[in-house]
């Protein structure tokens, strides 16, 4: 099988593919660590830094002091493909990219030697605590492929990170009955310094034979740490002995200059054919956060953590299988079950989950770190919404909460921060942000069945909806535009927008519907009657004979009003004659304009519409949209998937970047535009929801998913 295809189906990667990030590891809300497919760790959130991952660069792209190295008799090797000083490592890893799991896969024939280190962390539908635990495990396997016993060895090296400064930094190591445990910490109590806490693995002795060297300055020349200027000091007698020296507890970083590291090592007699596992786990605690972790309510140290995370390893990862099984059995083309899971990683890089139980995603960590941004939040809190609820609902009811007493939904819980709304990116207030609220209220309470819910976000969707009445300034019944009032904050639409007026006809059909099941007639006879009325100006104005808009432009998410309305089985919004030619429309001439997605906008002749950077270039997000809700008015599945197979190709093949997808893709040459861990792409999980609706088998094994926390 050749190395392309093997990429495409089986998602085996080779070291030598240079895939620029890896799967992240960690929790919901705790932050986040990368295992790549160098073997190298990097990326690290946990510090209370989404926006600013301690990574590393160019030349050695990963975190430099954080090593795995294995032994067979006399042979040793860094696990990694980077080199680093002279220290021998892996010419080649093979990675298996499957979130939440990273594994590597190594051999060395010459050796005896085949192996493979496996991490995950539990995301586990409905079971909040342990999808959100601040760790991630480990389980190393060695086995013996010679003809005679031999002497396997594991190393770990680690580097102290705790605090902006190094000053302060201590190792630990603790032997307790069952386990090893390496500490990173820090002396400093600076109660504002956000990346000061403790980092811990917890090793398993079982049938191992463990030693530690508790710290080491890894500094070899003043002001220079990097790959050619840096000790290991634990490779030497790792190498030789397969044991490390005991070294003095206590030692405190006392100047500068100081990368402190520390490790541990296991060895063991490994019989020719057999194999030898051992399991470790990873464990943090920042407290410092201006809100708090939810796991400070669950843990007190990062050891609390670790040794949770590695005492429960069983059942986590048989649930954690079980969900990456029944993902991969949709019947969907291999590729698009990876991509399904790889969309999920913003669940790990992209959340807050505070102390007080406030959820958030972020709608790009780095280059847009605005909290639960609702008009993206409407396309990527699909899965939240239908793994957890109870997240999702967290997050709506803050958006409730911070209503402006005109009604208005603002756009985002703030920047960096969940305590001083903004109500938009541009001047005016957005027009499609109201109608996305009462939809997602709708959506959150019909798939989550909380009555209570219902009641509590009701005032709020109808003051929303008000607020929208209110700006249908010639009373068409169409909310109308004045600017870049949207989700294409790049974009001027003027007057009805098929896009915005669409899901306020859809968002009045969720709110009948809310109405109705809470007995407020008045209200019920208020909305159909606005919804009658926009329904025949939607037809009459905007509707051109082949699609829904002008002849300037044709937008892919013209009916993503429809597509809510279709997954929530509220009806239609206009002629279902008219929504299918729609479709069409767009299906042939949005998608020709480019080898990597179908494009936002064309004209009425099928032009490309370059009028504006977001019109020209393709959003992942409109495209799931799109191909959901496609699929729930009839159209075929294969031709659908060969569309978002090439955003998939260009984000895998190319860009090289799976697990850290941007929003925006430049039409013309693939690259990335605008975003990181983008929130919106998350709406990719539509597809198999809208599937669901005419496959019995993709509805089963959906049940199953969102089951899995009850399974034993």
């Amino acid at each position: 099988m050749s190395r392309r295809k093997n990429f495409r189906s089986s998602w085996i990667l080779n070291s030598e593919d240079r895939i620029h990030c890896g799967v992240p590891l960690g929790g919901i809300g705790a932050g986040k660590l990368e295992l790549t497919p160098e073997g190298l760790l990097n990326a690290f959130t946990f510090q209370n830094n989404w926006s600013e991952p301690l990574s590393g660069g160019l030349k050695y792209p990963g975190l430099l002091g954080f090593h795995f190295a294995v032994r067979m008799g006399q042979k040793a090797a860094l696990l990694q493909t980077r080199s680093v000083m002279n220290y021998p490592h892996f010419k080649r890893l093979r990675y298996e990219g499957v979130f939440p799991r990273a594994t590597l896969l190594f051999e060395e024939p010459a050796w005896g030697l085949e192996g493979s280190l496996e991490a995950f962390s539990p995301w586990i539908p409905g079971d909040v605590k342990n999808s959100s635990l601040p760790a991630c495990l480990f389980r190393l396997t060695l086995k013996n492929r010679s003809s005679a016993p031999v002497d396997a060895g594991f190393l770990f090296i680690g580097r102290n990170l705790s605090g902006e400064w190094c000053v302060g930094r201590q190792n630990k190591i603790t032997d307790q009955k069952g386990l090893l445990d390496l500490e990173f910490s820090s002396v400093d109590k600076t109660p504002t310094d956000g990346r000061l806490g403790t980092l811990g693995f917890s090793f398993l002795k079982r049938g191992w034979r463990w030693s530690g060297m508790e710290s080491w300055n890894a500094v070899t020349r003043n002001f220079s740490f990097d790959a050619k200027n840096v000790s290991l000091s634990a490779w030497e007698p790792f190498s030789r002995k397969g044991t490390l020296p005991q070294t003095p507890s206590g030692t405190v970083v006392r100047s500068e200059n100081h990368e402190l590291c520390g490790a541990v090592s296991a060895a063991r007699k490994i019989a020719p054919g057999q194999s030898g596992s051992l399991d470790f786990s990873a464990g943090w605690f920042f407290p410092n956060h201006r809100f708090g972790h939810r796991y400070q309510q669950w843990f007190r140290s990062a050891s609390q953590a670790s040794h949770y995370a590695i005492e429960h390893r069983g059942q986590l990862r048989m649930k954690a299988k079980k969900i990456e099984n029944a993902v991969l059995s949709f019947p969907f083309p291999a590729w698009f079950n990876h991509a399904l899971l790889a969309n999920l990683a913003p669940f790990f890089s992209s959340s807050w989950y505070t102390r007080d139980g406030r959820f958030s995603f972020y709608e790009a960590p780095i280059v847009c770190p605005l909290m639960g941004t609702i008009d993206v939040g409407y396309y990527g809190s699909i899965p939240l919404s239908y793994f957890f609820p109870e997240l999702e609902i967290s997050l709506l009811t803050q958006f409730a909460r911070a209503q402006r007493s005109d009604g208005y939904i603002p756009h985002d819980l703030g920047r960096n921060r969940l305590d001083l709304p903004s109500n938009g990116t541009t001047f005016y207030s957005w027009k499609d942000l109201n109608p996305k609220f009462v939809l997602m209220a709708y959506r959150d309470w019909l798939w989550s069945g909380d009555r209570a819910f219902l009641k509590k976000i009701y005032p709020a969707v109808k003051k929303a909806v008000n607020w929208s009445f209110q700006n249908d300034r010639d009373t068409n019944g169409l909310p109308d535009h004045e600017g870049a009032d949207q989700t294409f904050d790049l974009w001027n639409f003027y007057g009805a927008h098929p896009y915005t007026a669409g899901l306020f006809l859809a968002a009045l059909l969720a709110a009948r519907a809310m109405a109705r099941r809470l007995e407020d007639r008045p209200a019920e006879r208020r909305y159909r009657k606005a919804f009658e009325k926009g329904r025949v100006s939607f037809e009459k104005e905007l509707w051109n004979g082949n699609y829904f808009g002008s002849r300037a432009s044709c937008a892919l998410a013209q009916l993503n009003g429809q597509w809510y309305a279709d997954l929530l089985g509220l009806g239609s919004i206009a002629d279902d004659a008219k929504i299918r030619k729609a479709l069409t429309f767009i299906l042939a001439h949005n998608s020709r304009h480019s080898a990597y997605g179908m494009v936002n906008s064309v004209s009425a002749d099928g032009r490309l519409d370059t009028s504006n950077d977001h019109s020209k270039n393709i959003w992942s997000g409109m495209n799931y949209a799109f191909v959901s809700l496609s699929l729930m008015r009839g159209f075929a599945l294969a031709p659908l998937l060969k569309e978002v197979h090439k955003i998939w190709d260009n984000v895998t093949r190319i860009q090289k970047s799976p697990w850290n997808q941007p929003d925006t893709i430049d039409s013309k040459t693939g690259r990335y535009v605008f975003g990181d861990s983008y929130y919106r792409n998350m709406a990719i999980w539509s597809i198999p929801i809208a599937y669901s609706m005419r496959d019995l088998k993709t509805a089963r094994l959906l049940r199953a998913i969102r089951a899995a926390s009850k399974s034993k």
